[in-house]
């Protein structure tokens, strides 16, 4: 389980470097016209989410009870599901006019990350301790 979590974090660090040092990679999907200082602040602060993100997975690990971890995994996990994904399907992907195959791989790699979040708060468990 913490395998998967360190590998969510690789993930996060991933996006966090790509939209600080070249956030038109991503930009290019939103359809948003010239990458302007201000369209580059932008994404400069959604990779503080990340780097959030980040951080509170990395302190989530080090929690010793499993109910206080999963409840920070579960946030996180809805947080990609309802906040990312169901608001770009269910609005902003239409609104901006974004090609349906970007907003599909999009909100649907959001999907994924928020079901294996919500599949490792599923499965994270205190062990048994001997009596």
């Amino acid at each position: 389980m913490k395998t998967v979590l360190w590998v969510y974090i690789a993930f996060n660090l991933l996006q966090a470097v790509v939209l600080t040092f070249s956030p038109e990679l991503t930009d290019r999907a939103y359809l948003g016209g010239e990458m302007t200082p201000t369209r580059h602040f932008q994404w400069y602060a959604v990779a503080g989410y990340h780097v959030l993100i980040i951080a509170v997975t990395i302190i989530a690990m080090g929690l010793q009870r499993a109910a206080d971890r999963r409840k920070i995994i579960i946030v996180n996990a809805l947080m990609y599901l309802f906040w990312d994904a169901g608001s770009q399907l269910t609005y902003w992907g239409r609104e901006i006019g974004m090609a349906t195959p970007d907003l599909l791989i999009n909100s649907g790699v959001s999907i994924a990350t928020g079901l294996i979040l919500l599949a490792i708060a599923w499965l994270d468990r205190d062990p048994a301790t001997a009596s």
